[in-house]
């Protein structure tokens, strides 16, 4: 449990999930790397090198898999409202990431390869779209609000081409590499559900639920931020200088490099059997035992059926995703104004602020919630600690220093070099002996 909270933390997972959409305000190829590839996601691959103890451990499975579910759908539910672009693959990055611990809590050799695979494809379409994104940034002059430009699909069509395909890949669209990773998951999950009984069979059911709801989340806040950008009125904001411009080839050809392999590594590793074939060469698998033969992530004969409807369930939700979004940021405003208004719960102000859009787009209240319960706290600490350092510390620190140049004082005073002023001290002298001597004889 303890390193799953160290994961939690790494990989940006429920409860310590606010800081990674404050990470991607740095330059967007950095970004890219932090999301995509090297940073966030060791915290998925520590629990997949470790999976042996964790499948020692029940309750921490279950806790895995429920962390990754419910962080999911909650960075699904949150990136519905968000007009910062990259802030929405921000969220969609957390998003995936819960995909990926759902993955390593089903804690079968499916679950975990599943894991890892997802970890895989997921790096090419999230580093193609954030990439992307700075495109558009650097066209837009540094603009990133998707209320302030669109329709940029002819003024960067290499940037839109290569969006587009990077916006299938993460919805899951049948075919691209999200689609085939994302029902790896799904399909662990389901396997798990059926081969316990009760309880176990419906939680991981319901887990399974879960997942499919976020896909569709996923398929309609993606091609909801790809709708904004590149479609509807041509809008470019001032600050790109009224000459806005498809980037340079050296930031075109990288995008142009992902989009290949977004569009086509997890069909590829899919269908050869490439990446089960590296991953059974994992120590980590061996906890699996005769499992393993069987591949990590190609179902045994007689579960090939059930992976079949479950790609075809999981490839229409995307299309449903992608449809609703389209209907609304395509069509009349009027729709998107209507739900908008609906989702604020307008005609009741004392549920206004507790309404599902004021929820989304405030980040369900994370921060303030944080501010209050922690971050409010430790400044008060941190303010009596500087009182008391100020104050008592330094005060005894000053006063230590302060005493010798006092006492010298005192001695430097009987030194007035007048010997009027020696022969009145030495009488005084005398006399206080003289009556000490008598008071103590007395």
């Amino acid at each position: 449990m303890l390193l799953l909270i160290g994961a939690c933390g790494k990989s940006a997972q429920f409860p310590l999930h606010v800081w990674l959409p404050d990470a991607m305000e740095g330059p967007s190829p950095v970004s890219a790397l932090i999301h995509a590839a090297t940073m966030v996601t060791a915290g998925v691959y520590m629990i997949a090198r470790c999976m042996p103890l964790f499948v020692v451990s029940p309750p921490a499975q279950d806790v895995v898999a429920v962390i990754g579910a419910f962080t999911a759908l909650l960075a699904a539910l949150i990136a519905l409202t968000q007009f910062d672009l990259k802030r929405v693959l921000a969220y969609s990055t957390i998003s995936q990431i819960g995909y990926m611990f759902l993955g390593m809590g089903v804690a079968t050799a499916a679950g975990a390869a599943s894991g890892m695979f997802h970890l895989f494809t997921h790096a090419f379409f999230k580093a193609l779209l954030f990439l992307a994104a700075g495109s558009v940034m650097h066209a837009m002059g540094n603009v990133i609000d998707m209320r302030r430009f669109g329709g940029l699909r002819k003024i960067m069509p290499t940037t839109y081409a290569t969006f587009f395909i990077g916006a299938l890949a993460l919805s899951g669209a049948p075919f691209f590499s999200g689609f085939f990773s994302k029902d790896a998951i799904i399909a662990a999950v389901w396997q798990k559900s059926q081969a316990l009984h009760g309880g176990g069979a419906t939680f991981y059911l319901v887990l399974m639920i879960s997942a499919l709801v976020t896909a569709l989340l996923t398929a309609f806040y993606t091609f909801r931020a790809f709708f904004m950008t590149f479609h509807g009125e041509e809008r470019v904001p001032p600050e790109a200088g009224h000459h806005a411009h498809e980037s340079p080839p050296s930031m075109t050809g990288p995008l142009i490099a992902l989009a290949v392999m977004a569009a086509l590594v997890g069909g590829a590793c899919f269908w050869t059997g490439a990446f089960d074939n590296f991953l059974l060469n994992a120590p980590s698998l061996a906890a699996f035992g005769p499992e393993v033969e069987h591949g990590p992530h190609v179902a045994a004969e007689g579960e090939h059926g059930s992976h079949v409807w479950l790609g075809i369930l999981s490839g229409f939700i995307a299309l449903v995703g992608i449809g609703a979004a389209a209907f609304l940021y395509l069509g009349d405003e009027r729709e998107i104004l209507a739900l908008s208004r609906s989702m604020q719960f307008r005609n009741s102000p004392r549920l206004r602020a507790i309404s599902p859009y004021q929820l989304s787009s405030h980040k369900f209240f994370f921060d303030e919630l944080y501010y209050a319960l922690l971050v409010r706290p430790f400044e008060l600490l941190s303010r009596m600690a500087y009182w008391i350092d100020n104050r008592l510390v330094d005060g005894l620190v000053n006063l230590v220093g302060r005493a010798p140049p006092a006492l010298g004082w005192v001695a430097r005073s009987l030194q007035g070099g007048l010997v009027q002023f020696y022969a009145l001290a030495m009488v005084l002298g005398v006399l206080i002996l003289i009556v000490a001597r008598l008071w103590a004889a007395g």
